[in-house]
Parts: structure tokens; sequence; C-alpha cells
């Protein structure tokens, strides 16, 4: 071979190496996208602000089961338990956490009031990542299967007659039962103790046992017992009717004119979560709620569906935040009042 055509072959060897070397690299950057096809988290971790039976205990276990039936993540994601402080220990957590990728929380509306009602409690939900909000849980009033009240107008009746004695029992002093229970009051113009219980199991039990009189929860906290006649269910105490208690009147119905707030499950993240995690978060429960699984389980539980991504979810806390910060205040109950 001459010099010229080796020079020529060598030439073309090595235009022909860059092209393909540049269509490689072409071809990873446009098949991976924004990232978040090749994301998945390597020590996966759900956060809890409730002890072991609490109610978003539960309600993450649920979830992650239904995950894994629909092979949307491939292992058993641990549940922790972060349960101090209403709230606040769990939001501190993920504080800590700033820009890991494989820690998520379920959050409940008491992620709303616990900053505004706990003297230290300085973490909110503008100082985490918001990833999708999931439902909204309509509660309803239930008492004694032999109670004398009929509807809410008749307990908060006889709580007139009777202030300070009549028992509501709940979970935390500031979750949404409670929060709604104290507007009412200052609505009538009466008061009712409050008997706060980790477990939903305690408190049914409280309530059957006859140490308190009615309490406010989600469908499914009472169907079984409902069901079996040792309950029945006089109110809606929610914006929302419950699918599973459609005839059960809600406090306008009764002549309340109190602005209840809502019961509300979503995620958050660490603050500064990376953009591919994040994505792989919400794509996730996108999936999820699409899934015969989720749609049994919310017709199961009486629950309403209601995705709300990004943007949309951190507009929806804000506007939750103003109605919880009205409600506080209205009750005398805002930090600092």
């Amino acid at each position: 071979m001459s010099g010229n055509r080796l020079v020529r072959a060598l030439a073309s060897c090595v235009l022909v190496t860059l092209v393909v070397a540049a269509c490689g690299l072409n071809t990873g950057s446009s098949g991976s996208g924004s990232g978040d096809e090749d994301f998945e988290p390597k020590s996966p971790e759900f956060l809890v602000h409730t002890g072991p039976g609490g109610g978003s205990d539960l309600f993450v276990r649920d979830v992650i089961a239904m995950m894994r039936k629909e092979k949307l993540i491939s292992s058993n994601w641990p549940v922790r338990n972060e349960k101090a402080g209403e709230g606040s220990g769990a939001m501190s957590y993920l504080v800590s956490k700033k820009g890991d990728t494989d820690t998520i929380s379920a959050m409940t509306t008491t992620w709303l009031t616990t900053p505004l009602t706990i003297e230290g409690a300085t973490v909110t939900t503008n100082d985490l990542t918001a990833v999708a909000g999931l439902i909204i849980e309509p509660e309803v009033m239930a008492v004694k299967a032999d109670s004398p009240y009929e509807s809410l107008t008749d307990f908060v009746e006889d709580a007139k007659k009777k202030p300070g004695k009549l028992v509501q029992t709940g979970g935390s002093t500031t979750e949404v039962g409670a929060l709604n229970g104290k507007a009412l009051q200052t609505e009538a113009g009466t008061s009712w103790k409050f008997l706060s219980f980790e477990e939903v199991g305690q408190r049914l039990t409280s309530l059957l046992n006859g140490d308190a009189d009615m309490m406010f929860g989600s469908a499914s906290d009472f169907a079984a017992q409902e069901r079996a006649g040792k309950l029945k269910i006089i109110g809606s105490i929610s914006p929302k009717t419950s699918p599973i208690y459609p005839d059960a009147p809600t406090t306008k119905d009764e002549g309340f004119k109190t602005e209840l707030v809502s019961q509300v499950r979503g995620i958050m993240a660490p603050p500064g979560m990376p953009e591919n995690a994040l994505t792989y978060y919400q794509d996730t429960f996108k999936k999820l709620l699409e899934t015969d699984s989720w749609k049994q389980y919310a017709k199961k539980n009486g629950v309403v569906t209601q995705l709300l991504v990004g943007e949309e979810w951190e507009k929806y806390l804000a506007e939750q935040n103003a109605l919880v910060k009205k409600s506080l205040k209205d009750s005398n109950l805002l930090k600092g009042s």
C-alpha cells in the first residue's frame, strides 16, 4: 500500500471511530431523558410521623403493599416511625436528609397544624420538597350503636347542657378531628374534652367502652364495627361527604357555618432532592393511582383520590395552610395568640 493510500485509510478509520463514539454518546443522552428512567432508590426509606398502628403508618404500609403488588417497586421499602412532636420530628428528620434521594415521607394536615400550635416546632412544609398530594379523606362522626345521639346537633345540644363533660376521642391534639372539634365548640359556645390515643384501635376501644362519647375519623376507622352493629355513623365532619356513608349529613346540612379543615394525605421529601429522584417518585405515585389495587383501596376506605403534583401540590398546601391558620386563630389555638 502506498503512503498516501495508507494515510487515507487511517483517516477513514479515525473518522468512523469518532462518528460511532458521537452516536453512542447521543444515544445514551436521548435514552436517559431526565434521568428518572434509570433511577431507583438503593436504600429506600418511607417515613411516617406516627407510631406503628397509627393512621399514617397503616396508610404507608398499604401503599407499599400495593406498589409491590403492581410491580412498581422491586423491594419492600422499610417504614421509619418518627413520632416525636406530632409531625415536627418527621419534618426535622427530612430537613436533616437534605439532598437525599432515597427518603420520602407521608404527610397529613397535622404537618400544617403542628408548626402553628406547638412551641419549638419550626420546620414547615415550605422547607421541604413537595412530591405529590394523593387523597382527601372525608371524616365522619361515630357513636356507640346505643347512643342517644342521632346527629351532630344532638351531641352539641347535650354539650351545651353540660359543658366540659362530654368526651371526644382521637389522635394528636393537632389532628384534623381535634381541630374541627375545637372549631365546632367555638361556634356552638360550649366545650367538651378530648381524649388522645396514638392508635386507631385504642380510640375505638375507648368509644366502645364508654370512656368517650364520640369520635371523628375516616370511614375505614369505623367500617368493621359499624357493620357489626356496634357503632353508628351520625354525621359527616368534612367539606365532602363520605363515599361510604353518603347519607351522613354534613355540618352545613345541620346548619353549622364553621369552615372545616380537610384531612389530606400526600408525599413530601427532603429539601434539595435531585430532579431525577423527584420525577421518579412522582411518576411512581401517578402510576399507583391508576391501578386497580388503588381504586379498590379508595372504594373500600372511602377516600377521594386527588392527585396533585409539584407546583399544584405546593399551591394546595399553601391554601390549606391559610385555612388551618384561620381556624386555629378563630379557636384561640394559634401559637403566640
